[in-house]
């Protein structure tokens, strides 16, 4: 049988953006590589920790973005979740003492816009809750780790950060029903 193909086969061609985002890709790599080395011949504070997660956060967000999760509920958590790991290294490495009272803030707010976006487009998005209840674990953990440790006077960013975060799971099941447990059962299939 002698097949013949009637589409010429695709080139694919270079634009001046592919060029950009490679050039843009190499200064990052050699940033990720020269800032720690910098870093450990001056001393000092690990500053190159908060570079190399900026670098990190622009990569994974600007310059190769997701092909599969493309959607706004799952890119929005994952700039959230770049920002508050970046606060945290900020805090860690250069100024200490404020990531106890900013990042619930944070985080509760992010919840808040999650919560907005899930639920502003129900049918299109209940396929897009895992990044949502992802961000839910993830302000369940950090509110039982920040209540049994930190016994200072900006606990109530923590106190709001689990109760909108338990309201939106409650609101979640609450309106899907008998769907959030078919979508987890989506993702968690073994078959």
């Amino acid at each position: 049988m002698d097949i013949k193909i009637t589409y010429p086969a695709v080139k694919k061609r270079q634009n001046f953006l592919d060029w950009v985002r490679f050039i843009l890709k190499c200064l990052a790599a050699a940033a990720v590589i020269a800032c720690p080395i910098v870093n450990l011949f001056t001393g000092g504070k690990p500053w190159s920790l908060v570079v190399i997660m900026g670098v990190y956060t622009a990569w994974t967000l600007v310059l190769d973005p997701d092909l599969v999760e493309y959607n706004r509920i799952s890119q929005f958590v994952k700039a959230v979740l770049c920002a508050v790991a970046l606060l945290g290294l900020i805090d860690y490495a250069l100024a200490p003492g404020f990531a106890i009272k900013v990042l619930p803030i944070v985080i509760f707010s992010a919840l808040l816009v999650a919560g907005g976006l899930f639920f502003s487009d129900l049918q299109r998005q209940k396929q897009n809750m895992m990044p949502m209840l992802t961000l839910i674990l993830i302000s369940f953990i950090g509110t039982a780790l920040g209540l049994s440790l930190y016994h200072g006077t900006g606990r109530w960013a923590m106190i709001v950060m689990g109760c909108v975060a338990f309201g939106l799971l409650v609101g979640c099941i609450a309106i899907l029903r008998k769907d959030f447990i078919r979508e987890l059962k989506k993702r968690f299939h073994t078959k």
